[in-house]
């Protein structure tokens, strides 16, 4: 069934884990999400990130926003668990605007990397804007640093010598929070976009969520978390009991289908390969696994 964020938001809170808000930038990664949370009869979020938008980014962008929600819809529509569909780092008021027009039930407005006053400026006018819409928002405060696969416009490469740099702090966090009123906050506590260096481990700041958690007494505004691939399974868990209700999770998913391709062709070499059976039966079921196993670890510790 195709919900906004607040509810699930909501039942999260109340019964202590994490959504799982997974990028679905194309037919397979969509399936496969959908199908791994219906599995698992856990609540789902399905984004749509500007980055993948190959009207903003043509050289990198995967698919048009335009193309891919109307599949997100009938997916989201059909499903056995509550899904919303998210658009993921909108970066600017034309992007949005085609979000809204495309049916999209929940926008992250990224204005992170400005000036912490600019960034409640603009993030509460565009609560207030949607508000009527019924549409949920997520914003940002302490810009998480990226090593994406590839660049993508408004995440470019970050310096990742020391991430305390990064990190978000809790009289900001409360500020914006007191001021925007938004139903996601997103903070950075350790994580990076992407995945870590090379022989890096992560190093979430449990401590810092739960003082971020305590400074903003506002109980409908949950806290989010980017980042995860590659983060230690023990630190997921301990951020969620610390407070961290959404989590996004897209890049360890979509690079381990390349070693299954490249064995599925190793194995039938010589043999004709056929791009259905690649993306449609082999990729699948590799995104399928990755999923499940990232929602399972962030459904962990329900209660």
């Amino acid at each position: 069934m195709l919900v906004n964020m607040k509810e699930m938001l909501k039942d999260a809170e109340l019964h202590n884990y994490a959504i799982g808000s997974l990028n679905t930038p194309n037919l397979e990664t969509l399936r496969a999400v959908i199908d791994a949370a219906e599995e698992l009869g856990c609540p789902i979020i399905i984004n749509h990130a500007q980055g993948h938008d190959s009207i903003c980014d043509p050289e990198y962008g995967v698919v048009a926003m335009e193309d891919i929600a109307p599949l997100m819809k009938v997916f989201a529509e059909r499903a056995k668990v509550p899904v919303a569909m998210h658009i993921d780092h909108a970066l600017d008021d034309a992007f949005t605007r085609r979000a809204i027009r495309a049916g999209f039930t929940s926008i992250m407005y990224d204005r992170s990397t400005l000036p912490l006053e600019q960034n409640i400026a603009l993030t509460k006018k565009f609560v207030e804007d949607v508000a009527p819409l019924g549409i949920t928002v997520e914003g940002e405060i302490g810009a998480m640093p990226n090593n994406m696969p590839t660049c993508v416009p408004g995440q470019e490469a970050s310096d990742l010598s020391d991430l305390s740099v990064y990190y978000t702090k809790p009289e900001e966090a409360k500020k914006f929070a007191e001021e925007t009123n938004v139903d996601v906050m997103t903070v950075s506590i350790g994580t990076v976009h992407g995945m870590y260096m090379a022989g890096v481990k992560s190093d979430l700041q449990i401590d810092l969520i739960k003082d971020i958690r305590a400074a903003v007494t506002n109980e409908n505004i949950h806290l989010g978390m980017h980042g995860c691939s590659g983060t230690e399974h023990d630190q997921v868990v301990a951020a969620v009991n610390a407070g961290i209700k959404k989590i996004n999770y897209f890049t360890a998913m979509d690079t381990c289908v390349t070693e299954a391709i490249k064995d599925f062709i190793k194995e039938h070499e010589g043999r004709p390969m056929n791009y259905s059976v690649l993306a449609s039966k082999i990729a699948y079921e590799e995104l399928k696994k990755g999923a499940k196993k990232a929602l399972s670890m962030f459904m962990e510790c329900k209660r």
